[in-house]
């Protein structure tokens, strides 16, 4: 398969405000949203690439188990997610057959409904809240794609999510999460032309700020993802999706101190349906997916349903 012919997203969308064991069990990643087909190539086409994507993320937490959120207590929380980002890519034109470089802009509409038991005190009461707007908006100033051959390719980039949303400490719903993250990654991707069978892996590590308002520190944690995609003539494409998540320091500061660093990871796995096809000259490409967490360990525990589209101009 010819580089020329390869139709991809850049691998900053698909991370949504799920649920690790960070302040408020919010965080940027969630099992199995990070990974896209060829993750680790920029195409050497020069120009603009529109992206847009639907995620609903659903999951809860125990009752028995106390999460911070803001400057609130809670036993358990029930989340429901909706995240519709528009990603904004452009290809540079480096005229090199072994190097090339985008950068990204992504923008994300976000509705949130979480619903908890809150302790104020000796008294404990169930409070449900949502939001609608814009989130955190992140960005990547450069992705590195090394072109190791035709069907070997290597990258490295930068995300950064700037504290742009709506927060307030006294919430459970909030647009932002009113911290800085800056998540490394190295992606991988090997093409297998005699069977049409592609196999992508990402790993990023997310290193976030203090949030001032709460004085809570969150840990450092890593965010493995691969997926294995078998394509047929027609343009459809079929293959499994697997994550693991997981919390290499203790949270510190605020709430975390009373609960133990909140240190946790997840797992997930599901299945990922592809499609790519051009309009005339110009690629368009689908991708949906259904990530099931599973053996969570103070996580918010549930399920991803995403579909993504982009469009090379």
């Amino acid at each position: 398969m010819k580089l020329t012919t390869i139709l991809a997203i850049i691998p900053i969308v698909c991370t949504i405000p799920a649920a690790h064991a960070v302040e408020g069990a919010l965080g940027r990643p969630i099992s199995g949203a990070t990974v896209n087909p060829y993750a680790a190539v920029v195409p050497p086409a020069p120009g603009w690439t529109l992206g847009l994507s639907e995620l609903y993320y659903t999951g809860d937490i125990s009752g028995s188990a106390t999460v911070p959120i803001g400057a609130n207590l809670t036993l358990g929380l029930d989340l429901d997610v909706s995240f519709t980002p528009v990603t904004i890519t452009y290809i540079w034109d480096t005229h090199n057959p072994c190097w090339n470089f985008a950068s990204v802009l992504e923008l994300p509409i976000t509705w949130i409904q979480a619903e908890a038991d809150v302790s104020v005190g000796p008294l404990t009461g169930r409070r449900k809240e949502d939001e609608f707007g814009l989130f955190d908006i992140a960005f990547a100033p450069i992705v590195a794609s090394y072109h190791m051959s035709q069907t070997e390719h290597l990258s490295f980039g930068l995300v950064v999510w700037a504290p742009t949303g709506k927060y307030d400490e006294d919430d459970l719903a909030n647009l932002g999460l009113n911290k800085w993250t800056f998540i490394p990654s190295v992606a991988y991707t090997k093409i297998f032309p005699e069977p049409n069978i592609e196999i992508s892996a990402i790993l990023g590590v997310h290193f976030s700020t203090e949030n001032p308002d709460t004085d809570y520190q969150d840990g450092i944690l890593t965010d493995f993802e691969f997926t294995v995609i078998k394509r047929f003539k027609n343009g459809f494409g079929f293959g499994v999706v697997g994550s693991w998540i997981n919390q290499i320091t203790e949270d510190d500061g605020g709430a975390a101190d009373a609960l133990d660093g909140f240190e946790g990871e997840a797992f997930g796995v599901g299945p990922i349906l592809t499609y790519a096809t051009k309009i005339g000259e110009h690629p368009l490409q689908f991708n949906a997916r259904w990530i099931h967490e599973f053996e969570n360990e103070k996580r918010i525990e549930g399920d991803l349903f995403g579909f993504s589209a982009s469009y090379s101009f």
